[in-house]
């Protein structure tokens, strides 16, 4: 996680800065994959602890807006997901919208062109996951037969974002 040690986040502090985020991010997905459920608590709790962090980290690179920027980002990306959920009924779900909430808490530190590669990179590798969720389901037998798990996507992209412009 030293790659996220750049001159967006204090010295010796980078990867500690989207932890937060990302950890949270971690549960969540694995609870989605496993039932198709996001827990709002989970998503609440990781926001909170995200914010925490962001404040800590401004403070000591004494530069608050850090925190403004990244709040914004992540408000216009759970924005745009969620007019992306109301396009089309059953596609995307609340839940996916208030991960993208908590992971855009993380991806808006690193600015306009870390959202951009997020957003690129959930675009490609949410193909690639529908592809091979469909192909290789195990879970036929169960109600959750075909409905593709997102949160892990908008995660892995919020990593990899972070991992080439954090």
């Amino acid at each position: 996680m030293v790659f996220l040690a750049t001159s967006v986040y204090p010295t010796g502090m980078g990867y500690l800065v989207a932890l937060p985020s990302l950890l949270c991010g971690l549960a969540i997905s694995v609870e989605d994959i496993r039932c198709r459920r996001v827990p709002r608590l989970w998503v609440a709790a990781g926001c909170l602890l995200q914010l925490v962090a962001l404040v800590i980290a401004a403070l000591v690179d004494n530069s608050l807006f850090l925190v403004l920027q990244a709040a914004l980002f992540a408000v216009l990306c759970a924005a745009v997901q969620c007019g992306l959920a109301l396009v089309r009924a059953g596609a995307l779900g609340f839940g996916d919208v208030t991960v993208t909430l908590l992971m855009g808490l993380a991806v808006g530190t690193a600015g306009l062109w870390g959202v951009v590669v997020w957003w690129l990179a959930m675009g490609v590798l949410g193909l690639v996951w529908m592809l091979l969720w469909r192909r290789f389901d195990w879970q036929g037998d169960t109600p959750y037969a075909g409905k593709v798990p997102f949160a892990p996507v908008i995660v892995v992209a919020a990593a990899v974002a972070l991992g080439v412009c954090g």
